[in-house]
């Protein structure tokens, strides 16, 4: 069992490794800047909203234009980025009503698969007068083009060069994070919910045979993408659209006192039964009051990946609270499946950002001069009281040019003791290019150290 178990995680592990972490994609929007004024923005990310800016210049050479009832005008952009997160910015015309972006990514190999990636992006408000008129852009080759809502339904048109693509894969995001996955209609038609106020994050895409070169290399396919950032303003307002700055500290904060903490922890000693890398060995494990790992019984040439993984797990249940955050929303609501992102504002050396979804912390994205490393909680577990636990996490880690070093997959269970949660099982595969190594954890015999909560 526990190796049809490993050799799952093992083969989820070596697939999150394989593909890319997350899909990245260009999108605009009209957003204002920190002074208050709108500014036209170009992302580079899974949804309209700031992401790595360590892959900002891998779409340098995007063209955008503002565009009005009058015509259009090209836009300069200059790459703006704090805090390991970025977007290229360009400032807006008087009377600009929409944004249109193209982006020749080039020649890419996919697993053998080698084809020109080419992405449009567009912004449109819904609210704009002149809305019906520039929903189309004739200008980009693949085209999503907005209706006017009826009732709680908008309905979208994809078009290629002029002509509705039937069967093209839509995605389309709620400013709640709600997704929708569709295919168009014969007349290249889909509708999507339209019942709640804020950005819609849709996107298509079309793949085309047609062979070529690009910069001397050879290619037989053509990858279409087009991005549409929608913003309405019909239907309902949600709290996460119509939060203000001043309100990401308190969902900093619900988000800490939700997590099941150990207050005046006694410490607790156990039986640990150590699987790594199909080695067995059984020992004991004592933490103290205060937080620290004793290891006992074990004949380990190196216990630091040991001991490393077991004070994090420690670490991260430490009862703690009562502090003042020093965060801010560091992006408009976008419906990013994992929440809001909030940025530290005091933290400008790791450029700490969190993201969190109905009071739970979903994300962790932390930089350092060699890179930077993402957590992203899977799963959650709750204890008695309803707090919530790690369950399933993943922990990512890219070199300084953006490229995937390593990934850890992580299943963790729980066991109350007294009033405590402690650890009963831990399962982690780690992957890179060249590496591949599990741990499990067995605890088993948990007694609280009674006597250190006596004094």
């Amino acid at each position: 069992m526990i190796r049809k178990f490993l050799f799952s995680l093992a083969a989820a592990a070596l697939l999150l490794s394989a593909m890319p972490a997350q899909a990245h994609f260009v999108w605009v929007a009209v957003l204002n800047s920190p002074s208050g004024q709108p500014q036209a923005y170009v992302f580079f990310g899974e949804l309209a909203a700031e992401d790595d800016d360590a892959l900002l210049d891998k779409i340098a050479q995007t063209k955008l234009s503002a565009r009005s009832i009058s015509g259009r005008a090209p836009l300069k952009l200059a790459k703006q980025a704090s805090q390991g997160t970025g977007a290229w910015v360009g400032q807006l015309p008087e009377g600009a009503g929409a944004l249109s972006a193209t982006c020749n990514y080039g020649v890419l190999d996919k697993r053998g698969q080698v084809f020109l990636l080419q992405y449009y992006a567009k912004y449109l408000d819904a609210a704009h007068p002149g809305f019906k008129a520039l929903a189309r852009d004739e200008a980009l080759p693949l085209d999503v083009v907005p209706g006017a809502a009826v009732g709680e339904k908008r309905p979208l048109t994809v078009v290629f060069q002029g002509k509705p693509v039937s069967g093209s894969e839509v995605v389309a995001l709620d400013p709640t994070g709600k997704e929708e996955k569709l295919k168009t209609n014969d007349k290249g038609e889909v509708e999507i919910p339209s019942g709640v106020a804020g950005v819609y994050s849709i996107r298509a895409k079309l793949e085309v045979e047609q062979a070529g070169s690009e910069n001397g290399k050879e290619y037989k396919k053509v990858v279409h993408y087009c991005t549409l950032a929608l913003r309405t303003a019909d239907g309902k307002n949600t709290t996460a659209a119509t939060a203000k700055s001043d309100e990401a500290p308190e969902v900093m904060r619900r988000a800490r006192e939700a997590r099941a903490a150990w207050q005046k922890f006694p410490g607790f000693a156990a039986d640990l039964k150590l699987f790594t890398d199909g080695h067995e060995q059984t020992g004991k494990i004592k933490v103290t009051a205060g937080g620290e790992v004793e290891l006992s019984g074990f004949q380990l040439k190196d216990d630091k990946p040991v001991l490393t993984v077991l004070r994090s797990l420690v670490g991260h249940r430490m009862g703690s609270g009562g502090e003042d955050f020093d965060v801010s929303f560091a992006e408009e609501p976008t419906g990013h499946p994992f929440g809001r992102l909030i940025k530290f504002n005091s933290d400008t050396a790791m450029g700490s950002h969190y993201r969190i979804k109905d009071d739970v912390v979903r994300e962790v994205n932390r930089k350092s001069e060699n890179g930077r490393f993402t957590i992203s909680v899977l799963e959650i577990r709750r204890n008695e009281e309803g707090k919530y636990l790690p369950g399933v996490y993943t922990v990512s880690f890219w070199n300084k040019d953006g490229s995937l070093k390593s990934t850890t997959t992580t299943n963790e269970s729980w066991k109350r003791v007294g009033a405590f949660d402690l650890p009963l099982t831990h399962d982690s595969v780690a992957t890179s290019a060249n590496e591949l190594r599990n741990l499990r954890m067995e605890f088993s015999g948990h007694t609280l150290l009674e006597a250190a909560a006596a004094k």
